[in-house]
């Protein structure tokens, strides 16, 4: 299993991977391959070595040579486009290793204009969950600095180029057994509609254990109305945040917004606050702990979630402790299995950015007035998306591959 990222719970991507392995580790031996930094800080983490016994680490990088001009978060893209192409090619002078190896799965989760060429180890290859974030709409990037506007349009370029006419992209799409996509908007771009190795999952999941239904702290004032909207996660510009400060306008004096979390947007959010006279209202708190949301989540009326991001763990989570979540409709998992859940209120995303944040605001006071059962919300939410779910998809997908090729 060949996976850029994997932690327990350092990065979302890392999480989601960390959850996968776990569960498949129950009922197969597992080879992984990653980065050589996530080897180390895997090997010496207590819960992993409990979580996935018998599982054999590889770590992997690009030499120096190759890869001087990586620093930190910057020139991504380009350094694992190449990590994936090249760690097969690396494995194949392992014989040993290979010999043991009766499948290969790439987990590549927001990186679907990335390809791999793991079909050259000679065994029979499962593709993804693959997903990828759409563009965002201009209406949207009105509030981002012209930077962060400029770098969006050309990364999103680049990868319209790779979807159409990169070689080794279209022989990976003809090469592997198994394609598993997070939604239509990745069978789109991919061209992968209507093929027979097309599998439908999302990369989503939910600790039941750990997302719970929570007491709520006793407030300090037992006669205070007011109503607490609340956020967690990263503050990046993608989320959408300045929408639901904007909407905070046209809500009563009594709704709260709580923001948990910091990143590239968060001195401009703000700003923002700060500008419109909510700076009474529209609260910031520093990044916790996964562990610590639920209590949080237990004093709030309202997940927001106005974000474009295809995937997103933020409003799974919040339902599964009971807390109800409103967003925006889009080429999102959070859109699409709005029908199926309970507590998941939607509002259309038009081209008129006031006239879609009014809707916002009508969307929050349609969802604060209604009285919910937040037991039901939980198991709403894990029917669907407790981590079993996807492994198990994934399993029957292992065994159908194994029945073909034996």
């Amino acid at each position: 299993m060949g996976a850029y990222d994997v932690s327990t719970g350092a990065s979302s991507e890392g999480h989601v991977a960390f959850n996968i392995l776990q569960r498949l580790a129950l009922g197969y031996r597992i080879v992984l391959i990653t980065r050589r930094n996530n080897r180390d800080q895997l090997l010496a983490d207590p819960a992993v070595r409990v979580a996935c016994k018998g599982m054999y680490i590889v770590g992997f990088d690009l030499p120096r040579w190759a890869s001087w001009w990586k620093r930190g978060g910057r020139f991504y893209f380009p350094y694992a486009y190449l990590w994936q192409l090249l760690w097969p090619i690396t494995l194949l002078g392992r014989r040993w290793l290979r010999k043991s190896i009766v499948l290969t799965h790439v987990l590549n989760f927001h990186n679907d204009s990335i390809p791999t060429l793991a079909w050259l180890l000679g065994t029979p290859v499962v593709w993804g969950p693959l997903n990828h974030n759409e563009q965002v709409p201009a209406w949207r990037q009105s509030f981002w600095p012209w930077k962060a506007r400029v770098r969006h349009r050309v990364e999103f370029a680049l990868r319209r180029v790779a979807w159409k006419v990169d070689p080794w992209l279209m022989l990976a799409k003809n090469k592997v057994d198994r394609i598993l996509s997070a939604g239509p908007w990745v069978d789109r771009r991919l061209g992968i509609a209507g093929l027979t190795k097309l599998v439908r999952l999302s990369q989503l999941g939910v600790d039941s254990g750990m997302f719970n239904m929570a007491e709520a702290p006793e407030p300090l004032d037992p006669h205070n109305q007011s109503r607490l909207l609340v956020h967690a996660g990263r503050l990046d510009w993608i989320k959408g945040l300045d929408i639901a400060i904007e909407a905070l306008r046209h809500l009563p004096a009594e709704y709260r917004l709580l923001l948990v979390g910091s990143g590239l947007s968060e001195k401009h959010l703000r700003g923002l606050a700060n500008r419109l006279g909510l700076q009474d209202r529209v609260f910031f708190r520093p990044p916790v702990q996964r562990s610590e949301l639920p209590v949080l989540y237990a004093s709030a009326d309202l997940f927001l979630f106005p974000s474009t991001e295809a995937a997103g763990l933020a409003w799974i989570e919040a339902l599964a402790c009971g807390l109800p979540v409103a967003g925006f409709t889009g080429d999102t998992a959070f859109a699409l299995n709005s029908d199926s859940m309970l507590g998941v209120y939607v509002t259309h995303a038009g081209c008129e950015r006031d006239d879609n944040i009014k809707a916002y605001a009508r969307l929050i006071l349609d969802a604060t007035s209604i009285q919910h059962d937040r037991n039901a919300l939980r198991e709403s939410v894990l029917r669907q998306f407790n981590w079993n779910v996807p492994a198990r998809v994934i399993v029957n997908v292992y065994e159908s591959i194994r029945d073909i090729t034996e």
